[in-house]
């Protein structure tokens, strides 16, 4: 496979959380204590605002699927 037709796609929160969940790997493998609690809180961030679009989008989703029925 060539590496040019290799796309990844993700939205803004998973970028989020894959970039936090970096950093958090790379400061507690380094000890940096300030990029640790950084990471922390904007992982928390991430996880929040996943799990809210989430559950928009499915309540929209079955919305719609329920009024084509």
């Amino acid at each position: 496979m060539p590496i040019d037709n290799f796309k990844i796609n993700l939205n803004q929160n998973l970028w989020g959380l894959v970039i936090s969940l970096t950093s958090l790997g790379a400061s507690e493998y380094y000890e940096l204590k300030t990029l640790y609690w950084f990471s922390v809180i904007i992982l928390a961030i991430m996880i929040i605002s996943i799990v809210m679009t989430t559950y928009a989008y499915t309540k929209s989703y079955v919305l719609k699927k329920s009024d084509r029925q």
